[in-house]
């Protein structure tokens, strides 16, 4: 399977990459394969009941198992209300599937660099954090990791800090914050359906102690978060699972260099073995991209199941609730799209759904069973996609649906012509086993 058709087919989404693992050669010694997925981002805040207020900025991640994949991600600036300000920041997520010594051998990186760093209204502030994590599995099904943050001129009001930061590094600013610097932790867990090696880090940690800028004790932030997992696979166990969902996406080209992007929000992606029929989810609470679009909760979600024989099944959603973008030109109360694909015994099936509360665009709403791929050419705004369904089976079995697509064709709040804003996006991809 080459996944650069699965990338292709979907620009719009960051695809995971590397549908199909390679079968061992006859003469191995049963080695170990590796699926992989990992994320890298600037920052993290999960509040004490577990739901996500603010989830990974500037997210670049990677998932798959027999074919090397990078992602990256970048933003000009990160503003969490009264927990972070931060400059520019740059993340990496590479995976390395290669043959070490005739053996297979994956290898994930993971790389974020987050510059004029400020917490908590100044309590602690930085330079630069910059944070690399490695995990590596090997054929003989051990794993192993390096990991550091780079802690630039960093400083905490109160606490006298060492020169050097030492690894899981721990203090406290009294009555307001537990603070982890330079975190690592990594780990293997043995299971009858394969063995996980997981590393998890950060470069800085804080966990509120009392309510702080109307945010409850309990709640953490962090910054330049690293998740990173390898799972233990057959060389041949069915087919190969891929797919997104996420609730928005800006971006846009200025020059020939600079990219300027709102990376996806809420973001959730289909495991390469499936999720076992469970649902996966990631939901923030709001999203502001200033002067582009507010929205209240974003919610994604992907749940997927498969078999030994090649038969497979994902549903993956997201909803919107409470849009406005560009001022108010288009505004809703809610939208919602739903992605599911099966494949049963070589038989392929599709379903693509949008539901809408109350679109309106540019002073029109938008009837609830606007047809499939409506294009809208609004005089000020440029180009609305409405209902964008794509399907393929070029190598793999794909669909994908966006509920609005906007090119601009005339330049507003900062972004320039040929700017696309996406709103409710999800994807799935079923790779028959190979023959």
């Amino acid at each position: 399977m080459n996944v650069r058709k699965i990338v292709s087919f979907v620009a719009f989404v960051l695809a995971g990459a590397g549908l199909v693992v390679v079968p061992a050669p006859a003469h191995a010694a049963d080695p170990v394969y590796w699926s992989y997925a990992a994320s890298t981002g600037a920052t993290y805040v999960k509040v004490l009941d577990g739901v996500v207020q603010s989830d990974l900025t500037a997210q670049s991640g990677v998932t798959g198992g027999a074919k090397s994949s990078s992602s990256k991600n970048s933003t000009a600036a990160v503003n969490i209300l009264n927990l972070a300000e931060l400059g520019a920041v740059e993340t990496k997520t590479d995976a390395v599937v290669q043959e070490v010594f005739g053996q297979p051998q994956t290898t994930l990186k993971s790389w974020a660099r987050t510059g004029h760093v400020s917490l908590l209204g100044g309590l602690i502030t930085a330079d630069a954090l910059e944070t690399t994590v490695t995990t590596t599995g090997r054929a003989d099904g051990n794993g192993s990791y390096t990991a550091n943050s780079r802690l630039a001129n960093i400083k905490i009001a109160g606490v006298k800090l060492p020169l050097n930061i030492p690894k899981n590094y721990a203090v406290t600013i009294p009555g307001v914050a537990s603070v982890t610097l330079n975190y690592t932790l990594h780990g293997k867990i043995e299971q009858e359906e394969g063995d996980l090696i997981g590393t998890i880090g950060w470069a800085v940690g804080v966990t509120l102690l009392q309510p702080l800028g109307g945010y409850s004790a309990g709640v953490t932030l962090l910054v330049n978060p690293v998740n990173q997992y390898l799972s233990e696979v057959a060389p041949s166990s069915g087919a190969s699972l891929a797919g997104a969902a996420y609730g928005t996406r800006v971006q846009a080209h200025v020059g020939d260099e600079i990219t300027v992007v709102s990376d996806p929000t809420a973001r959730v992606l289909t495991p390469m073995g499936g999720s076992n029929g469970r649902t996966l989810r990631n939901s923030t609470l709001r999203v502001n991209v200033p002067g582009v679009l507010t929205t209240g909760a974003v919610t994604s979600t992907t749940t997927s199941d498969k078999d030994g024989f090649g038969n497979a099944q994902i549903t993956n959603t997201n909803q919107v609730a409470g849009v406005n973008l560009l001022g108010g030109l288009v505004r809703a109360n809610a939208i919602k799209v739903t992605a599911s694909g099966k494949l049963q015994d070589g038989q392929w099936t599709s379903d693509m759904k949008m539901e809408l509360v109350n679109l309106v665009i540019a002073g029109n709403k938008i009837p609830i069973d606007v047809a499939p791929n409506t294009i809208l050419n609004v005089a000020g705004l440029g180009q609305v996609a409405l209902n964008l369904q794509q399907t393929s089976t070029n190598g793999a079995y794909q669909n994908a649906i966006a509920a609005v697509r906007i090119t601009l064709d005339t330049a507003r709040a900062g972004l320039p012509i040929g700017a696309v804003i996406e709103l409710g996006v999800a994807y799935t991809a079923i790779a028959p086993p190979a023959a």
